[in-house]
């Protein structure tokens, strides 16, 4: 159960057509944003910011990398999410356990470097 009200259309008005365009996008209005929908303005931003972000890539790369932050933040919601928009794309189930994987090896590196405080020695070299 969510910790916030939910807005399901009954945000001001921008927030509610920005909603329905979701509604139709998805067949339903997800709880996310539902809990985004009380400011027009906050969850347009936040759509354009997730549209922006990595526009640059591959949709299969991108639900890879989502999968991956997702996995280490311990987010459900998003995992549930993108596992599902990822296999949409035609990401396979080893590629997905592949990008946990990765996520998880690099968490236990970055716990346990900040743990110990290392001296950051392997930099790229400055390009020119």
């Amino acid at each position: 159960m969510a910790s916030v009200k939910m807005y399901a259309k009954t945000g001001d008005a921008k927030a509610q057509e920005i909603q329905s365009a979701v509604e139709k996008k998805f067949g339903k209005l997800p709880e996310v944003f539902q809990a985004m929908g009380r400011s027009g303005d906050f969850l347009e931003a936040v759509l354009k910011v997730s549209e922006a972000a990595g526009n640059n890539l591959d949709p299969k790369t991108k639900e890879l990398i989502i999968i991956a932050v997702s996995a280490v933040n311990g987010c459900t919601y998003c995992l549930d999410a993108h596992r599902s928009a990822a296999l949409m794309q035609g990401v396979t189930d080893e590629e997905i356990s592949g990008a946990i994987e990765v996520a998880s090896a690099i968490s236990l590196f970055n716990t346990f470097n900040k743990a110990i405080d290392l001296n950051s020695d392997l930099k790229t070299p400055v390009r020119k």
